[in-house]
């Protein structure tokens, strides 16, 4: 643990060759250790196969003569002849070892290693028996020389691992160097985005790896991020030019009421203006803030927080509750407002939705509104809620104008607004040659979008052929 601590310390291209080294390490030492025993293996096979050699042919001497002629063995042969007696008829071997001999007649036939005089000596015995009785065959050969291979070849062996562990590290380095290159330039252009985050964008390298893979995932977080950012400046923007019209003309009726407060009636009319002006940015603020609550909403499902759960018939009560509302401002205008109601089939199961009966008032509410603020006399709405499939389905049909083609792409936006075609032009303000400005924010179908994405759905705006405007919201059903 406490080696694992300076390691965090360290870069991650150091930590990355000091790990693949030291695995390296293990191996090559795992390596070298199996090698050197295979080694040993090997040699003490064929040390053993020679002794047999030079043993074999004084064996079969003795299994068929009993009083065999023994002829000397060859150079660095180590043989010894006992007869059943004790007598040593032949021997080769050094004094130390020919005083072991005794000892070794007592043993088994075998292979074994003796100590003499602090000298190890591998040595194979064997038991011919003849007409004069049980012999002793001893072949030996000094150990050292075995040592000595073993020893000369695991130096080899250690001396070329090190050296394969050192080209193993520098090579770690250099790959590791060139594979985080790539992060490199990764944090070069992060770096970057805050001197120009408009055009910053991470590069993706040309292989299909991790890092491409990284970096293609942070290039859409920062264009999203773009994209919310210029959002909100535009929205500021828009904004405070939608604030500022509203206010000069509040100041400017509250000027001309200063100069007539002499005149209780054309104070009266100033008051009276400047209370629809205060209340038209109410609205403005209220929409901007029911806006911003819904993208709230959103971005906290979004991180993993659960939405609600509507049962179909608990939004189709919403709907009916918010037409009796849109009825009462329709009212004044002689504008029918019905609805209609297509529950799903008999015995099938009820569908459920990620929307609130908040967010199915808000929607009934700014689409019916809307088209009666553009309705003449006596026209008519339809508002409809239904299950098409999986999909919850919320229309509104008018009979009004409609609203020119060229506004239909940029319907949902913030602060748009159609032209004369939809809106009638209010006159100028008699007391002060001023236009007032229509009463809407152009926020109400933007709303309507965002708590229809909010509930994983889509909102569409198209003009009716037979005249009128219709926009659908479709919402899926949760499973």
């Amino acid at each position: 643990m406490r080696l694992i601590r300076p390691l965090g310390l360290l870069s991650l291209r150091s930590r990355i060759t000091i790990g693949s080294t030291a695995i390296a390490a293990v191996v090559i030492v795992l390596l070298v250790l199996v090698m050197r025993f295979q080694v040993v293996s090997v040699v003490a096979s064929a040390t053993h196969t020679l002794l047999d050699a030079d043993a074999d042919p004084y064996v079969a001497t003795l299994e068929v003569d009993s009083d065999p002629a023994l002829s000397s063995p060859g150079n660095a042969q180590l043989v010894a002849v006992v007869s059943p007696t004790g007598e040593i008829k032949l021997s080769t071997m050094p004094s130390r070892v020919e005083r072991a001999l005794g000892s070794l007649r007592s043993t088994e036939a075998g292979t074994s290693v003796i100590d003499v005089s602090g000298s190890e000596y591998r040595v194979v015995v064997e038991h011919p028996v003849n007409g004069a009785g049980r012999w002793t065959v001893v072949a030996a050969r000094n150990s050292q020389a075995e040592a000595l291979v073993v020893d000369d070849l695991t130096t080899t062996l250690s001396i070329t691992g090190l050296a394969i562990l050192v080209a193993f590290g520098i090579a770690s380095w250099v790959l590791a160097t060139a594979a985080l290159r790539p992060v490199n330039r990764m944090r070069r252009e992060a770096e970057r985005l805050s001197v120009a985050p408009e055009r910053a964008e991470l590069p993706v390298g040309p292989a299909q790896d991790e890092l491409a893979s990284l970096a293609t995932t942070l290039n859409a977080f920062l264009a999203r991020t773009r994209q919310a950012t210029e959002r909100e400046r535009q929205m500021v923007s828009d904004a405070s030019h939608e604030l500022r019209t509203p206010l000069a003309i509040l100041t400017t009726q509250l000027d001309l009421a200063s100069l007539d407060a002499d005149d209780a009636q054309a104070l009266a009319g100033h008051i009276e203006r400047a209370k629809n002006n205060v209340a038209r940015l109410s609205r403005l603020a209220n929409d901007l803030l029911t806006l911003s609550r819904i993208e709230e909403s959103e971005r906290r499902s979004e991180d993993g927080d659960q939405r609600p759960l509507t049962a179909w018939s608990d939004l189709g009560d919403e709907v009916m509750a918010a037409v009796d509302r849109v009825r009462l401002i329709a009212s004044t205008k002689d504008v029918t407002v019905d609805f209609d109601l297509e529950a799903p089939e008999s015995g099938a199961t009820e569908p459920h939705y990620h929307l609130d009966t908040g967010g199915m008032a808000q929607l009934v509410t700014n689409i019916a509104g809307n088209a009666v603020a553009a309705l003449p006399r006596g026209g008519g709405i339809l508002v409809t809620w239904r299950t098409d499939g999986d999909v919850g389905e919320l229309q509104v049909t008018d009979d009004g104008p409609g609203v020119p083609e060229t506004f239909v792409p940029v319907a949902f936006d913030r602060f748009t607004r159609p032209d004369e075609a939809r809106k009638s032009r209010p006159a100028p303000d008699p007391a002060t040659g001023v236009i007032p400005l229509p009463g809407g924010s152009g926020l109400g179908l933007a709303i309507v979008r965002a708590v229809a994405e909010r509930a994983g759905g889509t909102a569409s705006l198209r003009n009716v052929r037979s005249g009128g405007l219709e926009v659908t919201i479709r919402v899926p059903a949760a499973h």
